[in-house]
């Protein structure tokens, strides 16, 4: 077997945990792939995709330039690119990008609605520039810079509730100097007035570095060790919503499937909005055999994370698997109006529409698919 075959046996390994959700799987042969062709454009955007899914827009950001600097003929490339400068206020760069995209010939209604989200954009920009308004936290960047309105929002929630009232604060004044109007922020700046300062948080979460030699252990297939060394943890952090979430996913790994839902639930007890640990479980529930209940748990995850396409696309999984073929398809849609170039989707829903007999359709999906990767 040659390097280019090697390469692409590996994407398609990686393509596979990708789809799957097993994030730091697919993270670690994606980035065996770019050791080797350090430019591999679909490594790279698939590397800046999960990069931004955990957060690390500017790491994201580099992996998405990298795909386009390589391959820049590839238009899911531009709008993911573009897309993430949106959500994270760069309303500026996101248009001088899209001018560029539009003069190497990108087109589609992709990019429809990437101009009327720049539009909507300077709109609030200008809004939030109104002269008068001066910036509180000038030494620290904007939070808005790294998260989503809606992710900002439910930080500064979690902080006010964990008892660290000027946290919240600084969130929310963030987010009011951006978007003056913003009536979620002005409340939760009001409801923290005279709340006490200091008062001991009732979260107990591990070091950074802890969770990540754990989560190392987890995605390199040592999931006895990394049970092992959950629960020495927990010990320590009993009320860790995030080490019970990874014990859950490594209990699902070894195919102890109550005993994963279990941990996810005590996961939830703890932090209720925790939308992954419902995804994750409706992921072992799929696992089961036991639909409904996964169902309700994708339902749930969205509830708290309106755009998580991942979570409507597993759902129009478990659809499938009950024979609820449109609802499926609408399950499938959902995650594809969220994540344009999410193929995996586009290949679930030909495969209903073959189930249904609707064989041009289902080719179209398919050729959707393969039009990304």
């Amino acid at each position: 077997m040659n390097m280019a075959e090697t390469i692409e046996k590996l994407l398609q390994q990686g393509f596979e945990f990708h789809q799957l959700g097993q994030a730091e799987f697919a993270s670690q042969i994606y980035k065996a792939i770019l050791l080797a062709e350090p430019n591999h454009p679909e490594a790279s955007y698939n590397m800046g995709l999960l990069a931004v899914s955990a957060g690390q827009i500017e790491a994201g950001l580099t992996f998405l330039e990298t795909a386009l600097e390589t391959n820049a003929d590839n238009a899911i490339y531009w709008v993911s690119y573009i897309d993430v400068l949106l959500e994270i206020g760069r309303i500026e760069d996101a248009q001088a990008v899209f001018d560029q995209a539009k003069f190497n010939g990108a087109k589609g209604e992709g990019f429809d609605k990437l101009e009327q989200r720049l539009t909507d954009g300077r709109k609030e920009t200008l809004t939030a520039n109104s002269p008068g308004l001066e910036e509180k936290h000038p030494k620290q960047p904007n939070i808005l810079n790294s998260l989503k309105l809606d992710q900002a929002i439910n930080l500064a929630k979690k902080k006010a509730k964990e008892g660290a009232p000027e946290e919240a604060k600084r969130i929310f004044e963030d987010i009011l100097t951006k978007f003056p109007k913003n009536k979620r922020a002005s409340d939760g700046l009001k409801g923290l007035a005279g709340r006490p300062v200091g008062k001991l948080s009732t979260v107990q979460e591990p070091p950074q570095a802890q969770t990540q030699a754990l989560i190392n252990l987890y995605s390199q297939g040592q999931l006895q060790r990394a049970l092992q060394e959950a629960e020495t943890l927990a010990q320590k952090f009993p009320q860790s919503a995030i080490l019970l979430n990874i014990k859950g996913a490594v209990l699902k790994g070894l195919g102890q499937f109550d005993a994963s839902v279990e941990a996810y639930n005590k996961s939830l007890a703890i932090k209720p909005d925790y939308a992954e640990a419902y995804y994750n479980m409706g992921n072992a529930l799929t696992d089961q055999g036991k639909r409904e209940e996964a169902i309700d748990a994708y339902n749930k995850a969205l509830v708290i994370k309106p755009d998580y396409a991942e979570a409507h696309s597993n759902m129009g999984i478990a659809l499938t698997d009950q024979g609820k073929l449109e609802e499926a398809i609408e399950a499938y849609n959902k995650a594809l109006a969220i994540k344009p170039d999410y193929a995996e989707a586009y290949n679930n829903m030909g495969n209903v529409f073959k189930v249904q007999g609707k064989l041009e359709e289902a080719i179209e999906a398919y050729n959707k698919a393969l039009a990304i990767k």
